[in-house]
């Protein structure tokens, strides 16, 4: 198994305005599931006429001076929690096996009015909340490594990417659904701002930390497909940080993280920030440990209040692991939600005050690299630890923070990659992506 050949939707995009036909790259990209798929199991639900139907009347307007820009004629795929009308949106669950959506949420539609093609639908964990052993679709393996998974939830977004069943993908991301599968498949993964990207037709997981988001190959188009779903350009924020043009600050934080980490993660993250204008400053952060469990207190809670009737309706649609998630939040009492709530809003505060001077937080995504397929375990200096239980350290924070936080992949020299995410206060994506770009340039 490979990765993908395809590149850049910002390549791919020049290609096209010098002639390539849009028809000739989504007949790529089906050929390639018609191959792959079988063995990777990242697509659940592909409409090839309607990508191909798409692909020629993209062709039509760009060849007639109708381009609406660099998304015009490029395949994207959808994690299936998202609304594309007439088609179904399941979430990886034999419990709305039957559910057509009757509208496109807006985010996918303004997807689609940029001139992107939807390709199709990705698999995932069940209802954002099973294992990564999905009990109706399967395993998503690793592009990159058969005997590897992805990570998730958006296991499929991040493999179609990687596979190159699409250029890049949608995503959600409630406690790292996008970061992850995008640290074990090489990707950049995006959790914007909590809300800068709409989230009706979406269905909800934990409304007060659910985001849509990107997994792309570049930072250039992480903030094109961000830009497109958002339905607007990111605005460049005039407060926090103290960039300069001779200076960077970036906030380093093993306290928020507490875990171990593969000394591969650290040799990659200090070669990233190895560079004479950054600055690293060691930020300190407090009651960690109720913070990490008051996010799966929320999470939990939250899950439960939205899915319960329609799981208790039919205990047997849904798998193992999603009836033994509701029923630890179902056992969360209300104020023991209004408690996480409490300790969310008062670390928010007094940690943002904290970071408001510098231009970024630099944070592993993960442990190490790519967890095997078959236990989903990763190895952290010759121990095996889980991958994805380490979501609620490595990951949540940023949803409980609304802040914006990019995936990034790291080289290791004869290994996967790894990968560190960067960070910025709410509000800041534009000057993130900016960083990101500059950190991850030659």
């Amino acid at each position: 198994m490979n990765s993908s050949p395809c590149r850049s939707i910002e390549e791919m995009s020049e290609k096209i305005a010098a002639g390539l036909s849009p028809v000739e790259i989504v007949e790529d990209c089906l050929e390639r599931i018609q191959e792959l798929n079988e063995h990777i199991k990242s697509m659940i639900f592909v409409d090839e006429a309607g990508a191909l139907d798409a692909a020629l009347q993209a062709t039509r307007e760009i060849r007639s001076g109708q381009r609406r820009g660099p998304l015009h004629g490029v395949p994207i795929a959808v994690k299936d929690v998202i609304d594309v009308k007439d088609w179904p949106t399941t979430a990886g669950s034999r419990l709305f096996r039957d559910h057509v959506a009757t509208e496109t949420a807006p985010c996918i539609a303004n997807l689609q009015a940029a001139g992107a093609i939807i390709i199709g639908k990705t698999n995932l964990h069940e209802l954002c909340v099973g294992g990564h052993d999905n009990t109706w679709f399967g395993k998503v393996a690793n592009p990159l490594d058969p005997d590897r998974g992805t990570g998730g939830t958006s296991s499929g977004s991040a493999a179609a990417v990687a596979a190159g069943f699409c250029l890049a993908a949608v995503g959600t991301d409630s406690g790292g659904s996008n970061r992850s599968p995008a640290a074990a498949t090489g990707l950049f993964g995006y959790k914007p701002t909590n809300d800068l990207i709409a989230v009706q037709g979406v269905m909800s997981i934990a409304p007060s930390l659910d985001c849509v988001g990107v997994l792309a190959r570049s930072v250039r188009d992480v903030r094109l497909m961000t830009e497109a779903l958002a339905g607007k350009r990111l605005a460049s924020s005039a407060s926090g940080g103290s960039r300069t043009t001779t200076g960077i600050t970036v906030g380093i934080c093993p306290e928020l993280v507490g875990a171990h980490v593969d000394t591969s993660v650290d040799i990659a993250m200090a070669a990233m920030l190895d560079r004479p204008e950054v600055r690293t400053v060691e930020i300190s952060f407090d009651d960690r440990e109720a913070f990490v469990a008051a996010g799966l207190t929320i999470l939990q809670f939250e899950f439960a209040r939205i899915h319960r009737n329609a799981i208790d309706r039919k205990p047997d649609m849904v798998g193992d692991a999603v009836r033994s998630f509701l029923q630890d939040g179902i056992r969360v009492h209300a104020d023991a939600y209004d408690s996480a709530i409490a300790i969310r809003n008062d670390v928010r505060g007094r940690f943002l005050e904290k970071i408001a001077g510098l231009d970024a937080l630099a944070i592993p995504t993960a442990p190490g690299s790519a967890p095997r397929l078959s236990d989903e375990l990763t190895e952290v200096n010759e121990e095996m630890v889980p991958w994805g239980m380490a979501g609620g350290r490595f990951r949540r924070w940023a949803n409980m923070l609304g802040m914006p936080a990019l995936a990034i992949p790291l080289p290791v020299p004869d290994g996967l990659p790894v990968s560190v995410q960067l960070a910025s206060g709410p509000g800041q994506d534009a000057g993130l992506l900016d960083l990101a770009e500059m950190l991850t340039s030659n």
